[in-house]
C-alpha cells in the first residue's frame, strides 16, 4: 500500500495485477511503494518501466475502478517530464453495479487502463493505459470535429480509435486524410479549369504549389496544410532516444492530432469557398 494518502493498495489485487503484468511483458522489473523520482509525490503500489520509456504506474482499488485519487493525482503525472500510463485494479464484482460501470467508462475516457481481478484472484487487462501526457478526451475530440460532414467526420472517427490504440497510428491517420483533401482539391481544380491535369497528378508538393498560386485567399489554409504533414513525418518517423524525448514526442502527438482535425477544416472551408468540394476522394 502506497504510505502517503494515495489510493487504496490492497495486496491481493497489487499481487493479481503484478502476475498478470509478468504474463504479458515478459516479467520486467517492477518495484512495490517505490517513487519514480525526486519531482513526484506519487508513490504507486507497484511501478515498472514498458518500451524502455514509459513509466506504468499500478494502483489496486477496494473502492471500485475509479478511485477519487487517481483523478486528483492526473496532473502530476501529466506535468512530469517522462511518460507516465496508469493501471487500476478491481475486483470484477466492482463491474456489477451501475457506479461501477460508469467509472469503468470515465477511467477509459480518461486513458488510465483497467486491470479485474475474477473470485479466483485471476487478473486481466479490461483495456490498456495511455500515457497520460497523450490522452484526448471523448469531449476535446467533438469539439474539433463539430460541423464536420459525414464523410470527413467518419474517417476522422477511426483515426482517433487508432490514436487512443496507437497515438503515432493516429497520427498517421490523421496525416494521410489531409494528404487525400489535398488530392482531391487539385483534381477538383483541374476539372474546373484551375490548376493545370499535369499539376493535379503531381506530387503532394507539386499540387500544393499550384493551389497556392491559384488560390490567393486560401494560401493561409494551404501553408497549414504544407506544414502539418511535414511535422507529422518527422514525428511518426524518429523513434525517441530518452524517456524525456518520448515525452516530447508523446505530447507532439497530442498536439499534431488535434492541430490535424483543426487544420483539415481550415482546409476544406477555403476549398469550398474557392469553389471547389472540399471532400476526401470516393472510396
Amino acid at each position: 500500500m502506497s504510505n502517503d494518502g494515495h489510493t487504496s493498495a490492497h495486496n491481493s489485487l497489487r499481487e493479481a495485477a503484478r502476475a498478470c503484468f509478468a504474463g504479458r511483458y515478459g516479467n520486467p522489473n517492477m518495484y512495490v511503494d517505490r517513487p519514480l523520482g525526486p519531482q513526484l509525490q506519487w508513490l504507486p503500489a507497484l511501478r515498472f518501466t514498458l518500451h524502455r520509456h514509459i513509466n506504468v504506474f499500478v494502483e489496486p482499488s477496494d473502492s471500485g475502478p475509479y478511485p477519487r485519487g487517481l483523478a486528483l493525482l492526473y496532473a502530476e503525472a501529466n506535468n512530469y517530464p517522462e511518460p507516465i500510463a496508469v493501471y487500476s485494479v478491481c475486483h470484477e464484482a466492482a463491474l456489477d453495479t451501475t457506479t461501477g460501470r460508469q467509472e469503468r467508462r470515465q477511467l477509459k475516457a480518461h486513458g488510465f487502463g483497467l486491470v479485474i481481478v475474477d473470485d479466483q484472484g485471476r487478473a486481466e487487462i479490461d483495456f490498456t493505459a495511455t500515457p497520460i501526457v497523450q490522452v484526448i478526451s471523448d469531449a476535446e475530440f467533438m469539439q474539433q470535429t463539430k460541423g464536420m460532414p459525414r464523410g470527413i467526420r467518419q474517417p476522422a472517427s477511426e483515426a482517433f480509435e487508432h490514436y487512443r490504440g496507437t497515438p503515432t497510428n493516429g497520427v498517421k491517420a490523421i496525416s494521410e486524410m489531409m494528404e487525400a483533401m489535398i488530392t482531391k482539391a487539385g483534381q477538383d481544380s483541374a476539372a474546373r479549369n484551375g490548376i493545370s491535369p499535369q499539376d493535379a497528378n503531381g506530387t503532394l508538393a507539386v499540387i500544393l504549389d499550384a493551389l497556392y498560386e491559384e488560390y490567393r485567399p486560401a494560401r493561409a489554409a494551404i501553408g497549414g496544410a504544407r506544414n502539418f504533414i511535414k511535422e507529422c513525418r518527422n514525428l511518426v518517423h524518429h523513434a525517441p532516444k530518452s524517456k524525456n524525448d518520448a515525452y516530447r514526442k508523446y505530447a507532439d502527438c497530442r498536439h499534431h492530432f488535434l492541430e490535424g482535425l483543426r487544420i483539415i477544416q481550415a482546409f476544406r472551408k477555403a476549398m469550398k469557398v474557392a469553389g471547389l468540394t472540399g471532400n476526401l476522394p470516393r472510396t
